[in-house]
């Protein structure tokens, strides 16, 4: 438990944080270890209202290994973006497009249908409003996820894209 100069500190082994301004301790789920000692910290609400807190931290930038793992020719690929299938590499593989958006936005569609029969500014509105700002942050996530996921195995295994 040791203060920091912007206002927030960790408590109780990291399951617990202060912030300066705030009363109480607040209960954090962490998405991975801090690389480094933070410097600040920002905390963010989404139209879905989760809180996420942003750290700033200090890392030195790595170099990847070679893709072949030796000192020969880099290994590139080609990627082309298409409808059919998201990616198609020049080494032949094809990503496809994600099949389960088709379920989330069956789901959005409908919830918007229920938020368009609720009188506008009543509680119950409130409480649909957020329900279809959830599925839109559910749907965000799992794209921004997919994505991600590709990309990290693209530089992973190739050194020029």
């Amino acid at each position: 438990m040791s203060a920091r100069p912007s206002g927030y500190r960790e408590e109780n082994g990291k399951q617990k944080l202060r912030l300066s301004k705030m009363p109480g301790l607040i209960n954090i789920r962490w998405s991975r270890e801090l690389p480094s000692e933070p410097s600040s910290c920002t905390v963010t609400k989404n139209a879905a209202g989760q809180y996420h807190v942003c750290f700033v931290c200090t890392e030195e930038v790595r170099q990847l290994p070679r893709a072949d793992g030796e000192g020969g020719d880099l290994e590139f690929v080609r990627v082309d973006l298409g409808i059919e299938s998201l990616a198609v590499l020049s080494t032949g593989e094809k990503v496809g497009n994600p099949r389960w958006f088709e379920n989330e936005y069956d789901r959005l569609r409908r919830e918007q249908q229920k938020l368009s029969r609720k009188e506008k500014g009543s509680n119950n509105w409130e409480r649909q409003r957020k329900r279809v700002a959830k599925v839109h942050q559910r749907i965000q996530d799992r794209r921004k996820d997919f994505i991600e996921k590709l990309t990290t195995r693209l530089v992973e295994n190739f050194d020029v894209i």
